[in-house]
């Protein structure tokens, strides 16, 4: 049964890698590509967003704010479609992903890359407070402005709600048609592994019916995914230009420090990232980033790093070379928990509000923030401004003022692109590195065939 999941895998990669290099080099010319195309829109969209937007107003706020939400609606239906294929995508990649495979090469793959994530996600917090405490962000907020601040109405998540127990026993599925009608990713990728390891250890004839549906379906998401990405220019120019228009550039002065802050870590994240690419997966980092754009360009509009799923899998498998059976169980296990911006982002926020009302943390703090930081990245679901509630929670549970949240309200969109981008990137990137240590034994064939 391995052996003839494995084969199947191996036909579907080639076409959809064909289908993936006729749509990049058909027509050949350098201005035709997708992912200049993409940039162009990039450019444009900011381009927009600024002439509408209250910086220059030369249009009422009304106005301007109905024209973004016309431009962006396209964007609106290209990501509810991607949303649509992504949890039956991630069910039945996992689930092949385990089935092709056997018993060692599945633990060790998914073994390895979680001890990978945490170990990117540790580092991420780390450098969080390295950042802070170098460019002290919220040392030169006005005391006045702060004076001013009201508590924001939002929800507060208790992440010490059961304490350790409850965090253990809410990843593991209880109902797994509730899961995913509630886009719950982290207990359907659960679930998935589990289903996996049972399919593989069923004899042929009973396993194969439901590994063929797999396929039609993983197969029938990556068409779909290949329909979407003609229409990426247009999404990409119409969600850019409304989150200019609606946010604008103003918003970015008044935390400016903070802003920066965000950015260079960002930017450090992907430093380490090209390092990893280049010393333990033996690949240039240049070309591996170049592979990347399209991606990027994606997740930098929709700032969902779980609507660019279907795309960031089809790339990391035509374009960074990945064997299926690792990029089907990384690429996934990723989206649900591998986001290292998010992690140093909320470490970031809570020391800025901190510094911010003069507030010292003592050691014991600092070390409940940065596992309540890690426990978020991981909890936090991969769509826009899903870390808010998060923040709300770890600010209360450290004795800190929920309301200077209100500080980065203005800028947290914008900087949720930033960690978007970062975020698949780190997908990717685990994915390449997994590569390197999987052995392609897939066609060991199970005892029970």
């Amino acid at each position: 049964m391995c052996r003839q999941t494995a084969l199947t895998y191996k036909k579907q990669q080639c076409r959809i890698r064909n289908m993936s290099e006729i749509q990049q080099t058909t027509p050949s010319k350098f201005r035709q590509q997708l992912w200049f195309k993409v940039l162009i829109a990039l450019i444009l969209g900011f381009a927009v967003g600024t002439l509408f937007s209250e910086n220059l107003a030369l249009i009422d706020s009304a106005t301007a704010k109905s024209i973004g939400q016309w431009l962006a609606l396209p964007g609106t239906i290209f990501m509810m479609l991607l949303k649509f294929i992504v949890l039956p995508l991630v069910l039945s990649s996992v689930i092949l992903g385990i089935a092709s495979s056997n018993d060692v090469r599945a633990i060790k793959t998914l073994g390895f890359g979680v001890i990978y994530i945490l170990l990117t996600s540790t580092i991420a917090i780390a450098l969080a407070f390295l950042l802070a405490g170098w460019i002290q962000p919220g040392a030169v907020m006005n005391s006045d402005y702060l004076g001013s601040l009201t508590n924001p109405d939002m929800k507060q998540l208790d992440l010490t709600e059961n304490g350790l127990i409850g965090i253990i026993t809410g990843i593991f599925p209880n109902n797994v048609f509730s899961h995913l009608s509630k886009n719950q990713m982290l207990q359907v990728v659960v679930a998935a592994i589990i289903f996996g390891f049972g399919l593989l250890h069923m004899d042929r004839k009973s396993a194969r019916p439901l590994l063929e549906l797999m396929e039609s379906v993983q197969s029938l998401c990556m068409t779909i995914v290949l329909w979407l990405m003609k229409y990426t220019p247009i999404v990409v120019f119409g969600l850019i230009a409304n989150v200019i228009i609606t946010k604008g550039l103003g918003a970015i002065s008044a935390v400016s420090m903070f802003f920066a802050n965000v950015l260079i870590g960002l930017l450090c994240i992907i430093a380490l990232y090209l390092v990893l690419v280049a010393l333990v997966a033996n690949k240039s980092p240049m070309t591996f980033l170049k592979n990347c754009r399209e991606v990027m360009a994606l997740a930098l509009a929709t700032s969902s790093s779980s609507a660019t799923m279907p795309v960031t899998l089809r790339v990391t498998e035509t374009l960074h070379g990945v064997k299926p059976q690792v990029s089907r169980l990384i690429v996934p296990l990723g989206t649900t928990i591998n986001m290292d911006a998010t992690a140093m982002y909320q470490a970031t926020v809570v020391l800025f509000i901190a510094q911010a009302f003069g507030i010292d943390l003592t050691n014991t703090q600092m070390v409940t923030i940065v596992l309540l930081s890690l426990v978020a990245s991981i909890g936090a679901p991969g769509i826009p401004s899903s870390s808010l509630p998060i923040l709300a929670g770890t600010l209360a549970s450290q004795g800190l003022p929920v309301e200077g949240m209100a500080l980065i309200l203005g800028v947290d969109r914008l900087l949720d692109m930033g960690r978007s981008v970062v975020n698949v990137t780190g997908d990717m990137t685990a994915a390449t590195v997994m590569n390197r240590f999987i052995n392609d034994d897939s066609a060991v064939p199970n005892k029970k065939t």
